[in-house]
């Protein structure tokens, strides 16, 4: 048996277990069942290659064997193409048309086979690669393009490890095909996919995410690791010959790399093919329902309502970190126990966040137990060996981290489930629920801080306006009171304390004004007659002595909304008393109350004045902003707070030359 079949038979075998490994799981799973199609379709191809190369008898001249080979060979490239559609688009309809096009091309290459006398000739192989090439390159760019996407952590090394792998296998297998010629050189096709399956299983096993047979996958993992270490050996027998002493060290130098180069490959591995289990469906929904919280309590609502749908012995435990106090504090999320003694804070320096933040990815037992096993570094190993002591004391199965760019800012410890629901949909989804939590948190604090800043800026401008108003009363009132004196005649006198009547009673409207605008906005609701109202408004405005005219316009039907009739009724008055302003003694206000066609009531308020510049509009409704001498400029910043606290808004059609239009609308 040459070198080249042996390979052949190692790769072959390889595929063969590392399929019946992924079928076992889960035979009614779409990935499951494509993966291993496609590792079968790898293993007849090189399994039937060493059978050709081993001369066992198939007929006449080996047409057989050689047909049921090349099936394999091309049954993979659209296998290949199904899985990588599958893989990146696992909740998506696969695109049909695509896929009956591949199936059906790679069926023409085989097809070719039975119709001539030769099945593998340089046309045929011409033809193979041109075929086979293209569905093979389109699945590896859909591969990288997922790759690309994703972001940076474990997942995306493991796509990375994966792709980089099926780069290999993909040009190692289409190697076999190139027409040779009078050129001798060997066969890439079975290291490529030995290789292939070594690297497949390093990511399978790293974090043992994967819901397959530990111990076939860890057979594929030993028999491609075989095949690679006979390769070191026969490169180095054929390289050095009969040269003891240089043999024994480059055996010996690729028994000691072994171990590492087999660590490297494994490093950071996600489970690919897993099926979801209970916890991480609840985690799941948990997830979709985070971005729509709008506020910090909303966020722990949902939060209280996923750990509802989690399974009763589960117990989920999110540990967020306090700055102030250099630990992370922990919240029970468990739907059995709401009265369980919640365990102690972790500090900064405890091993557990030391830990995650080291590296970076999800850490369970059985991973820190291979840890304590394979770790040379003694510091490493204690501090794993203290993680997984404080994972045991408190029955945690998996840890998962909380990552902001180089910052942990938590983690999720999930506790009293077994060990087979460890998987890695499980860790994604315990880590997108994380995210999204503190995603949540960060943007909420950042809109609070950003309210925070314009109701001081707010408060600024309030006290700035406030002391302006106040101040030009209190100068007239002082100037008043040092006009009396002796020698102010009587005449005088009265002058000077009409004077201080007027600016006492000017700074009272102002204080009153101030107060009533900054006085929260009342809970009362009762039905309110706006049309009733409006009269009731015009009735005492004309007993004020309002010497504009007023006309009320009676709506078809009753127009009645709920609220505050005082809060509603000094909206009124103040429209009024705006309008008169503004038109005078001859002036007119028409009042219109009605209903909208979508339910919503209205009450409109339209004088004859000089209407409203467009300059002006914008700063219409800001707290002290005024066009008049005498005004306080809080009249209609107060409407619009009690419209906003009524669920409604304030529409203004300044109309300059024509009236202004004040339009309060109380939606339904």
């Amino acid at each position: 048996m040459t070198v080249s079949t042996q390979l052949h038979l190692a790769a072959g075998i390889g595929a063969l277990v590392m399929g019946i490994a992924c079928l076992m799981a889960d035979p009614a799973r779409r990935r499951n069942r494509l993966f291993a199609a496609l590792c079968f379709a790898m293993s007849l191809w090189t399994l039937g290659m060493a059978a050709v190369r081993s001369g066992l008898p198939m007929g006449p001249r080996d047409l057989w064997g050689i047909r049921l080979f090349l099936f394999g060979s091309c049954a993979a490239a659209p296998l290949g193409l199904h899985f990588s559609l599958a893989l990146c688009w696992p909740k998506r309809r696969l695109p049909g048309m695509l896929l009956a096009a591949a199936y059906s091309a790679a069926a023409g290459v085989w097809s070719i086979t039975w119709f001539r006398p030769t099945p593998v000739d340089r046309e045929w192989k011409i033809t193979a690669i041109l075929v086979l090439g293209a569905i093979l390159s389109t699945a590896l760019g859909l591969l990288i393009r997922k790759t690309l996407t994703l972001p940076r952590g474990p997942e995306k090394r493991a796509y990375l490890m994966v792709t980089l792998a099926a780069v290999l296998a993909v040009f190692g297998g289409l190697s076999d095909f190139l027409p040779r010629d009078e050129l001798a050189y060997p066969k890439f096709g079975p290291v490529a996919l030995i290789l292939f399956v070594l690297v497949l299983s390093g990511v399978v096993l790293r974090h043992r995410f994967l819901d397959v047979d530990r111990f076939l996958v860890q057979a594929a993992a030993v028999i491609a690791g075989a095949g690679v270490m006979a390769l070191v050996l026969l490169g180095a027998l054929q390289l050095f010959g009969d040269r003891f002493l240089t043999l024994f060290i480059v055996c010996l130098a690729a028994l000691l790399l072994m171990p590492s180069i087999g660590r490297l490959l494994m490093a950071g591995a996600r489970d690919l093919l897993a099926r979801p289990g209970p916890l991480a469906i609840a985690f799941a929904e948990v997830s979709r329902n985070l971005p729509g919280a709008e506020s910090p309590d909303r966020i722990w609502e949902v939060l209280r309502e996923g750990r509802k749908r989690l399974p009763e012995h589960s117990e989920v435990i999110l540990y967020l970190h306090h700055a102030v106090s250099g630990t992370y504090q922990p919240h029970r999320f468990r739907p059995d126990d709401e009265t369980a003694r919640l365990p102690e804070p972790v500090p900064d320096n405890h091993p557990v966040p030391v830990l995650l933040k080291t590296d970076r990815c999800p850490l369970h037992q059985r991973l820190l137990e291979e840890e304590i096993r394979e770790s040379e570094s003694e510091p490493r190993r204690r501090n794993v060996e203290q993680v997984l002591g404080w994972c045991l004391e408190g029955d945690l199965r998996i840890l998962v981290p909380i990552l902001v760019e180089d910052t942990l800012r938590g983690w999720i410890a999930v506790g009293g489930i077994p060990r087979s629901w460890i998987t890695a949909d499980l860790a994604a989804s315990i880590q997108a629920v994380g995210n999204q939590a503190i995603a949540s948190m960060d943007r909420l604090e950042a809109l609070e801080a950003s309210k925070r800043r314009r109701a001081l800026a707010a408060v600024g401008e309030m006290a700035a306006g406030l002391a302006h108003e106040v101040r030009n009363p209190l100068a007239a009132i002082k100037g008043a009171s040092q006009a009396i004196n002796a020698e102010a005649s009587e005449q005088q006198v009265r002058e000077m304390l009409e004077v201080i009547d007027e600016e006492s009673d000017r700074l009272g409207r102002v204080v009153g004004e101030f107060l009533e605008y900054a006085r929260p906005a009342s809970p009362r609701r009762e039905p309110v007659d706006l049309a009733a109202m409006a009269s009731t408004v015009a009735r005492d405005a004309k007993l004020a002595g309002f010497g504009i005219e007023i006309e009320i316009r009676e709506p078809e039907r009753q127009v009645t909304v709920s609220g505050d009739p005082d809060q509603i009724r000094r909206s009124f008055e103040n429209l009024v008393r705006n309008a008169s302003e503004a038109a005078g003694t001859e002036g007119r206000l028409v009042i219109t109350p009605g209903h909208q066609e979508d339910g919503s009531r209205f009450i409109r308020f339209e004088d004859n004045g000089p209407g409203i510049a467009e300059e002006t509009l914008p700063k219409l409704f800001q707290p002290f902003f005024t066009t008049r001498p005498t005004g306080t400029g809080l009249g209609l910043a107060l409407i619009q707070r009690v419209m906003e606290a009524h669920g409604g808004t304030v529409e203004v059609d300044g109309r300059p030359g024509r009236g202004a239009v004040f339009t309060l609308l109380f939606t339904h």
